[in-house]
């Protein structure tokens, strides 16, 4: 008897790591078309390349897939497409990779990045997780974020001849009233400043996204929190269950975000537009 339940504790141990190691392998697994990859690969002179730079929205593991949704587009394929997002990334990690960014010298450059940093000043468990993952030299706050956001658009600026477009922060949960999501918008109006300083592309996805929300009155949703519980289970939906991401969030109650963090297909395809009228604009 005594043998047969530790048979079965042992099966039950191994069917959780296996299960554990897939959805972790899915949720991590860097994009094929990094900026370091690409740089190893023999691109075509015939097409202009578009470089993605930020965290895990762009890298789209655990959210929806902008950069592949404008990959698959018809009219874009004179286009080649550079996710250079990774997980869990603040400015901070963007100045330690900007290099790599650089070197494919790209005709154009999307900058979506903010969110970390802005969890990362919420609370000390927040920022302690980042901590442990990056070894940062300093707690997050909104004044660090705007310095490290000049000083990587300076770099931008000055080191490629690029059409550089800043996108404000997706709001962090849908409850309108919350700190977080309000937290959202003041990071977003640095962004959208610091854009129009330098004479920059800008895309106010925030402020459509935010404007709707409000519209809407969203105060029934819960809030942005600490917990990692939220964006798992997205997760284990996702890759486990095979849901979408828009079936997650309808199931609720948020209209674009999965996990009051990364976007749903409709939130992303929003973005997508505003990214493919920029370059087919610029193409003319």
């Amino acid at each position: 008897m005594v043998k047969k339940i530790l048979i079965i504790v042992l099966c039950l141990i191994v069917v959780f790591g296996a299960v554990y190691g897939y959805v972790y392998y899915k949720a991590t697994k860097v994009p094929a078309n990094n900026a370091q990859a690409m740089l190893e690969t023999a691109l075509p002179q015939d097409k202009k390349i578009v470089v993605f730079f930020g965290d895990s929205l762009t890298h789209a593991a655990v959210s929806f897939d902008y950069v592949g949704y404008l990959d698959d587009d018809p009219d874009l394929q004179n286009y080649v497409f550079v996710n250079e997002g990774v997980n869990s990334r603040l400015v901070y990690n963007l100045l330690q990779v900007v290099d790599s960014v650089i070197a494919l010298k790209p005709h154009y450059v999307f900058v979506w990045i903010g969110t970390n940093d802005l969890k990362g000043s919420l609370n000390d468990e927040e920022y302690q997780r980042y901590n442990d993952l990056w070894n940062l030299p300093q707690k997050p706050t909104k004044e660090w974020f705007a310095e490290n956001y000049r000083t990587l658009v300076s770099i931008l600026k000055t080191k490629i001849h690029a059409k550089i477009v800043l996108i404000s922060l997706p709001p962090l949960g849908e409850n309108i009233d919350s700190i977080p999501f309000k937290r959202s918008m003041e990071y977003s109006a640095i962004i959208r400043d610091i854009a129009e300083k330098e004479k920059l592309g800008y895309i106010d996805l925030n402020e459509i996204l935010t404007r709707d929300l409000i519209r809407r009155g969203k105060r029934d949703v819960a809030p942005y929190t600490t917990g990692l519980w939220f964006m798992y289970s997205a997760i284990i939906q996702h890759y486990l269950l095979g849901r979408d991401w828009n079936s997650i969030s309808d199931s609720r109650g948020l209209t674009y975000m999965t996990d009051n963090i990364h976007i749903n297909g409709k939130g992303g395809r929003i973005l997508a537009a505003a990214i493919k009228e920029i370059l087919i604009r610029n193409n003319k």
